[in-house]
């Protein structure tokens, strides 16, 4: 029985928001237009059809406010009751009533005072209500949503129960499975794709070994005659005889052995190419399905939103009606669980600071009712949402004033910043114009709190006035975390990867078609300037840069927070699927890296967080050419020494994004050998277990040569024991570093200390 009116309130669940918005869209149409005449005749049955469906899944508190709303529009229709804004703020009310009690029923929570809404209903609908419905006590649903917890969230990941109210056999069995064995299968499936294409790298080498074979088989062909001159050749026969010959014997069995290594090898060729097909087919088609599997509709995160705001509103004495759409918009379950609280942050800033008081907004000649809208959609493969009121709108004088204040501008500059860049400060920590905190915002850390989340998940925020009046938010995040779509490309000795969902395009041009007479390169891209600037620069690389001689420059479009930028690498590699394994998990910078992937050859690239790329408003961009002073800069040289090709080469891309010379070396004897050939090594990084030479005789040999004995020391080992640490400092480590614990930002401020 629980069973069946679960699915049953599932169903009612989706019906009932049709009918409420269909109600609410008749509401906002009057409120357009005075002269509008809405059909109450449709919004009549609506009521009716919802006082019906209610019973059916024995909701009596939304049955009794569906049936007096049905009787306030009976007596609008008669002419009995005005159609006015008083009117209209009854039936607005017992909507979101209406909505908060399904809420509670459906997923739990506080239960919903209904009486006074109840009681202006009674009063409007008269005599014509007849009988009320027989009251009965409502129960929340017997498998409410629980909490937002990894288990939780997959369960409600499951097929809708609104399918099995239907009827569908299909949805009716469903599978309870631990969400950290669901989590490894997506994992499994998001690295199986992009092994799968690594298999074509075999395709292009089994392909070379065919054309290998071909030219040895005309060489052969070449040669086979002068071998077999003055073989024995019987009266009568075209063809050369071997018999009794060893040495033509032997060419015999060498052609039969070489014809059949190439029937091999067309063979495996051949069914190479099927399996890789079959691989790709099938391999694609799970990976997708397991998507799927993971992603869920905006409303499980956001369906309490329209309460929470309405809740907020009146604890501060404001009228909120809450515009939520877009909820059946799918994105990753994981997104939208790290979505949650910053758009609840930003919904609770709208009520507070944007929305005014009913007295303030009819002296404004507004009406009393504001609106904060909501409003989840997929744009590309982004997940946008949209968070916006109608109500007083950013302070544009009290920024640029409390900006001043904080040494963020200076008066002058505060006073010509255009909009969009004084808008921007609004998301420093600390920032905030309110006159007063209280225990729903005003202390200037939330909005900072959502850019660093949005930010961490690839995305950007953006605020800007509402035309009309108002403020409006726009998130936008990747729809899933999963295997990436990567653009590859090389950075002087690096090779980095930029997410395809930030790339507008990538393209070569002349260096000489910029335009160069404006303060700051740009190309002109579909009737938009478009900044340029070298990615190398961006990341504090430290090496030449175009010159301007004409030559093509390759060039990366992104585009975040609704700007474009145009990157200028070295090379443009490649573009395909791969794994991201998060920043957190490898200890570089989330707020300039994504985390990082591993190449063809085992060794990781890094990942960019395009968010951080993409130029603040006002933010100076670095020369598309060096100035030749800056170029001559000496960069400090370090030598970084472990037999690990993964953690040399992360220290290396980490080291250089910093402005930092790197030298590799494999072991401790290969350290000591480049020591003696280099005399510009500034510092040196090494592991301790290595072969050959560990890294506690490495610092002994260093430490113990007079030429060396000077230069710096960092050990950067897995060995965490107090023996450990205390034998490296006593044989002179000027810091240890476990690498279980590696913050980068640790070892970048050692380094910064020691030189």
């Amino acid at each position: 029985m629980n069973d069946i009116r679960t699915r049953l309130l599932a169903a009612f669940d989706l019906e009932h928001k049709e009918h409420l918005a269909a109600i609410r869209e008749a509401l906002r149409a009057v409120e357009k237009d005075p002269a509008h005449h809405p059909d109450l005749v449709e919004i009549h049955r609506r009521a009716h059809s919802l006082k019906g469906a209610a019973r059916a899944v024995d909701l009596p508190e939304v049955e009794r406010l569906s049936h007096w709303l049905e009787a306030a529009f009976l007596a609008i229709q008669r002419g009995a009751v005005p159609f006015d804004a008083a009117a209209r703020d009854v039936v607005r009310r017992a909507l979101d009533a209406i909505e908060d009690v399904v809420a509670w029923a459906t997923r739990g929570g506080g239960e919903v005072d209904i009486a006074e809404v109840l009681a202006e209903l009674t009063r409007m609908g008269g005599d014509g209500g007849g009988p009320e419905p027989v009251q009965r006590r409502p129960s929340p649903a017997a498998s409410p949503t629980v909490p937002d917890t990894p288990a939780a969230a997959q369960r409600s990941a499951q097929p809708p129960p609104a399918r099995a109210a239907a009827g569908s056999a299909e949805s009716a069995a469903l599978v309870r499975i631990r969400a950290t064995g669901l989590e490894r299968l997506f994992t499994a499936a998001a690295g199986l794709l992009p092994e799968i294409e690594n298999q074509s790298a075999l395709v292009a080498e089994l392909r070379e070994l065919r054309g290998e074979w071909r030219a040895l088989e005309r060489s052969w062909h070449a040669m086979r005659p002068r071998l077999l001159r003055g073989a024995h050749t019987p009266s009568g026969s075209g063809a050369p005889s071997f018999a009794g010959d060893e040495t033509a014997l032997r060419l015999s069995s060498f052609e039969r052995r070489f014809r059949a290594l190439g029937a091999s090898l067309d063979a495996a060729h051949r069914a190479h190419d099927r399996h890789l097909w079959s691989l790709r087919r099938w391999g694609s088609g799970f990976q997708d399905e397991v998507r799927q599997l993971r992603m869920l509709p905006a409303e499980s995160q956001f369906s309490n939103l329209g309460r929470m705001i309405r809740d907020i509103s009146r604890a501060q004495g404001k009228e909120v009606e809450a515009d939520i759409r877009g909820l059946e918009t799918h994105a990753d379950r994981v997104v939208l669980q790290r979505l949650k609280d910053p758009v609840l942050h930003i919904a609770r800033n709208a009520v507070s600071h944007g929305v005014e008081t009913p007295q303030e907004r009819v002296a404004a000649g507004k009406r009393a009712a504001a609106t904060v809208r909501f409003e989840a959609s997929v744009v590309g493969r982004r997940l946008v949402l949209s968070i916006e009121d109608d109500g007083r709108g950013p302070n544009r004088e009290a920024i640029a004033r409390h900006a001043v204040e904080r040494g963020l501008l200076g008066a002058d500059e505060a006073e010509a910043a255009p909009e969009e860049r004084l808008l921007d400060l609004i998301f420093e920590p600390g920032f905030s114009t309110a006159p007063t905190a209280n225990e729903y915002a005003g202390r200037g850390m939330g909005l900072a709190i959502v850019r660093r989340e949005v930010t961490r998940l690839q995305g950007s925020v953006t605020l800007a006035a509402r035309a009309g009046g108002g403020t409006v938010v726009t998130v936008e995040v990747p729809l899933s975390l999963l295997s990436q779509r990567l653009v590859f490309v090389a950075v002087q000795d690096d090779i980095l990867a930029i997410p395809s969902n930030d790339v507008v395009r990538v393209l070569r041009v002349p260096a000489d078609t910029l335009f160069t007479d404006l303060a700051a390169p740009t190309i002109r891209l579909e009737e938009e300037d478009v900044p340029v600037t070298p990615l190398a620069a961006l990341l504090g690389y430290d090496g030449a840069m175009p010159q301007g001689n004409g030559a093509p420059l390759a060039l990366v479009i992104l585009r975040a927070a609704g700007r474009r930028v145009a990157l200028v690498v070295d090379a443009l590699m490649a573009t395909r699927d791969s794994v991201v394994t998060p920043a957190e998990e490898v200890g570089i910078d989330a707020a300039r890296f994504l985390g990082t992937v591993l190449m063809d050859d085992g060794s990781p690239a890094l990942v960019l967080n395009p968010a951080a790329l993409s130029p603040r408003p006002g933010m100076a961009l670095p020369p598309l050419v060096r100035p030749v002073d800056e170029s001559a800069r000496r960069r400090p040289h370090i030598l970084v020494v472990d037999d690990s090709i993964t953690t040399r080469t992360l220290e290396k891309s980490i080291l250089e994004a910093h402005g930092y010379r790197v030298t590799l070396c494999v072991d401790g004897r290969e350290a000591v050998e480049t020591l003696g050939e280099l005399e510009d090594v500034d510092l040196i990084i090494s592991d301790v277990e290595m072969p050959r030479m560990d890294g506690f005789t490495l610092l002994q040999a260093v430490k113990g040569n007079p030429m060396t004995s000077d230069l710096p020391v960092i050990l950067v080992t897995s060995r965490a024991s107090d023996e450990d640490r205390e034998r490296g400092l006593d044989l002179g480590a000027d810091a240890y570093i476990v690498k279980t614990r590696f913050d980068q930002n640790e070892l970048l401020a050692g380094i910064r200390r020691l030189l």
